[in-house]
């Protein structure tokens, strides 16, 4: 490795972040292995983990929580796009599933049909 740092795994990064997070989720080792799978798909590999609070419909603030940003490619009449997203796993899972957010960036246009 570079700089004689060693290159962390995607399971040790999820570990080590909610190591920092508490006991926010109730089985830590399936959350660990949910991310690390997700992260290493063609789905999520341009998704970056990260902690944040989510904002609940009724109003209240979670604590802070696993949140996974970037983008997502969609195909659509035979044309890729990719979606920004902000992906947080709430404090229930994986009983309660991942709330996700499409984040429009400038020059995005969402049309209703």
């Amino acid at each position: 490795a570079m700089n004689g740092r060693r290159t962390v795994s995607v399971t040790e990064h999820i570990s080590n972040i909610l190591q920092n997070l508490g006991g926010v989720y109730s089985d830590p080792p399936r959350v660990v292995r949910d991310s690390a799978n997700l992260l290493s798909s063609p789905s999520g590999c341009n998704l970056q983990p990260s902690t944040s609070s989510l904002y609940e419909n009724d109003g209240n603030y979670t604590p802070a929580v696993l949140l996974f940003s970037g983008t997502v490619a969609m195909i659509y009449k035979g044309n890729t796009y990719n979606i920004p997203v902000d992906m947080y796993l709430p404090p229930g899972y994986p009983v309660r599933a991942p709330v996700c957010f499409v984040r429009p960036v400038a020059g995005m246009e969402i049309k209703s049909k």
